[in-house]
């Protein structure tokens, strides 16, 4: 068991925990609940198993429409197949588990709790890549996976807490369009980041615009970080 933790789970969850560290000790205005945090963690762990069929069902209808190795193949098994699948999952989450509590009522809460589910997802996803393929892939998944999951999380948090702010407001209309960007913006985001990796991406040469690509990202996603808990309010006010 203790070569296992040593092995397996403390290299897979370290990055995690030192990324969600990050983000949960910038909420300074009324810090979540650790306890609902935690939660939300293994939550977002949880679901990431109801990805597993789907995921596989999607890649045999999607191949059966395109067949493999294309770029119409790629584009939708990565924005389709994959990122909106996990994106949902992360999503549904935060929809059933966080969008109605008492403690998700400051703006920077949507961040903390949607980077806590998508790490929790990534957590879960970097256990099971390290069994299935050994400890090889530590490195890329620390540098890349993981602070990928965790950006697409903050933007999805950002316009949450729009989302939550305007449904207190009683504009339901400026609430769906929230909605419907939190979702949509974490996806493509995703689906853009896959799409660059994959087999026909890197035969067209696109692959060569992924660091930049990872870098913009992750600058966008910080700076998003920084400016929401330096400018949190209460939501609805």
């Amino acid at each position: 068991m203790r070569f296992l933790f040593y092995l397996v789970l403390l290299p897979a969850l370290l990055p995690v925990i030192l990324v969600l560290h990050y983000v949960y000790s910038h909420d300074k205005m009324e810090r979540e609940p650790l306890n609902v945090v935690i939660k939300v963690f293994v939550l977002g762990a949880a679901f990431s198993f109801i990805d597993i069929p789907i995921e596989r069902i999607l890649h045999v209808l999607i191949y059966s429409v395109y067949g493999a190795e294309s770029i119409d193949y790629e584009l939708a098994e990565n924005f389709f197949g994959v990122a909106l699948v996990e994106e949902l999952t992360k999503w549904a989450v935060l929809m059933i588990f966080v969008w109605k509590i008492q403690d998700f009522d400051f703006r920077y809460d949507g961040i903390v709790y949607a980077v806590t589910a998508s790490l929790g997802f990534a957590g879960m996803e970097n256990i099971l890549y390290v069994l299935s393929y050994g400890t090889g892939v530590y490195i890329g998944r620390a540098i890349f996976s993981i602070p990928g999951h965790a950006s697409f999380g903050v933007f999805m948090g950002y316009f949450l807490a729009r989302a939550k702010h305007w449904n207190l407001k009683g504009f339901s209309f400026l609430q769906f369009i929230c909605l419907l960007f939190s979702i949509a913006v974490p996806t493509f985001i995703h689906g853009l980041y896959d799409f660059l990796l994959s087999p026909a991406a890197r035969e067209q040469n696109f692959s060569a615009y992924f660091l930049g690509y990872v870098l913009i990202i992750d600058v966008l996603a910080w700076r998003t970080i920084h400016h929401e808990f330096r400018t949190d309010k209460r939501l609805g006010d």
